[in-house]
């Protein structure tokens, strides 16, 4: 290897040039330094310092979500518009919500945290109840200084009060947006949604003039311990740029080589690390070739799965367009096998795709805390049609409580997806699968029962096994447990964690 030809330092880059620079800005610090950061933050930075921005957004946003909302509930049923609004105030909780029917009642009345919902005169609380009587409702909306105001909600309404509500919503505390279902000003005879939302909430707040004095206050503070500490610290940078190269020339990497080290000023001290850096680039050098090796591995994998993918994607349309052709019944059935044989690569290959990441240790998991519950049912609900094609009796029995671990919602997803599929290919025989909670180890488990022939078994349906191979591996990696009992009654899977509630 050629020697590289060394730079000249310059003055400028040496440390001596800093020193020197550090005496001129000392003296220079109470003259010029403290009335420019004194200019600079009162003129550029109080000046462009925005306000903060409103919870819910500005009454214009509020305004197009609501009447949007209302179009795409456009020939929906009741049920439906009664899940949306409670969606969406799941978005917008301190907001109140209630709905009135094509013959002027109120049918559902949903009050917000902000809100006291209240029945006519009474104090029967209302909160989050379907309005089914003929007694009207009371919004009543604190406004600070003991003050409230009320909504009252016709069991009834009758054409003067929509008329007079609709005048009186423009100039409302709290902004009251009402929009008939199916768009806008529009009636098509399906009723109209109201949203009510606090001003407060959609408002911007003012700028602190107090708060940015203490924020000028902390900057000068700041500003001033830097200079104090300048000159130590100059010593102190050179004596830790030294500790740091011994450091690196102690303390090898994973392959017994030391690391490079950054190069961050062309001082003396840089030319040393340069020196440095070079004998590690090519005690290096000679590893490189193994890694190679490794990585064209890996990209094989990659390369093939990728490669598989496009013509898998033209057989599928191939396919698609023979389902269109008359076809005899054995046709129909030998292009249906040949659908679920190409399922079944497609699976495969993002199966390899993840072992291989998985292996590699490049699978990134970001734990945090989830409702493996809630996980659950949305991942039985996809596999609902693929149970009930294939003739499955369905027993899903989970609590309301929520079940909380600290997993990656993504992978968690996998590997209940992963275990499913599982028991669709290896116990289809016995047509059962059965999703529940039980105790195991004084944890709470979930619990996938199925009744086909159990492992021992042959079930008939041939796989690689990589699929719970990667179960395996990610329940390791978010530190869950798994438990498997196989009788010729079928299997239990057992999914829990080691740690109690107390320890999230």
């Amino acid at each position: 290897m050629d020697q590289p030809v060394r730079q000249k330092m310059k003055f400028r880059q040496s440390l001596m040039s800093r020193y020197m620079l550090l005496i001129l800005a000392g003296v220079l610090f109470v003259p010029v330094i403290v009335p420019l950061v004194a200019t600079t933050f009162v003129i550029i930075i109080t000046n462009t310092n925005p306000s903060k921005e409103a919870p819910y957004g500005d009454a214009k946003r509020i305004t197009d979500m609501w009447i949007e909302e209302s179009k795409n509930l456009d020939g929906a049923s009741d049920q439906n518009i009664n899940m949306r609004m409670k969606q969406l105030q799941e978005k917008y909780p301190q907001s109140a919500m209630y709905r009135v029917d094509a013959s002027g009642k109120t049918v559902y009345v949903l009050g917000g945290e902000e809100a006291e919902l209240f029945k006519g005169k009474s104090s029967e609380n209302a909160q989050g109840m379907p309005q089914t009587s003929e007694t009207d409702v009371i919004l009543r909306w604190p406004m600070g200084s003991g003050e409230s105001e009320e909504t009252r909600i016709p069991a009834t309404w009758t054409a003067n009060d929509t008329v007079q509500f609709m005048k009186e919503a423009s100039y409302r505390n709290p902004l009251t947006v009402i929009s008939y279902i199916g768009g806008g000003d529009v009636n098509k005879g399906q009723g109209f949604i109201v949203i009510e939302v606090p001003r407060k909430l959609i408002q911007t707040s003012p700028r602190n003039g107090a708060m940015e004095f203490i924020y000028f206050g902390v900057v000068m503070l700041i500003v001033f311990m830097i200079f104090i500490v300048l000159s130590v610290l100059f010593f102190a940078k050179i004596r830790k740029r030294l500790v740091r190269l011994q450091t690196a020339m102690v303390a090898p990497g994973k392959e017994g080589i030391p690391r490079p080290v950054d190069i961050r000023r062309w001082d003396e001290i840089g030319q040393l690390e340069e020196s440095f850096n070079q004998m590690v680039h090519q005690l290096t050098s000679s590893r490189q070739r193994e890694r190679e090796e490794e990585k064209l591995r890996k990209r094989l994998v990659a390369g093939l799965s990728h490669d598989l993918r496009t013509p898998l994607t033209v057989i599928r349309g191939h396919m698609h367009s023979l389902h269109k052709e008359n076809l005899s019944e054995q046709g129909d059935r030998a292009l249906i096998r040949m659908e679920n044989k190409i399922q079944d690569l497609d699976e495969l290959i993002d199966n390899m795709l993840s072992y291989n990441l998985l292996t590699s240790g490049r699978y990134t998991l970001k734990l945090e805390q989830r409702d493996v519950l809630r996980l659950t049912r949305e991942a039985a609900a996809s596999w609902y049609p693929v149970w009930e094609n294939e003739e499955f009796e369905i027993d899903v029995d989970l609590p309301e409580d929520p079940l909380i671990w600290a997993v990656d919602e993504q992978g968690m997803r996998r590997v209940l997806d992963n275990l499913f599929q599982n028991v669709v290919r290896h116990a289809a025989s016995g047509k059962y699968i059965r999703i529940s909670t039980d105790q195991i180890e004084g944890h709470t488990a979930i619990v996938i029962e199925d009744r086909g022939p159990g492992i021992q078994q042959d079930s008939g349906t041939k796989g690689t096994g990589l699929g719970l191979t990667i179960v395996d591996l990610l329940i390791r990696e978010m530190g869950l447990r798994k438990r498997v009992d196989s009788s010729d009654k079928g299997v239990r899977t057992y999914l829990y964690t080691g740690k109690d509630r107390s320890e999230y």
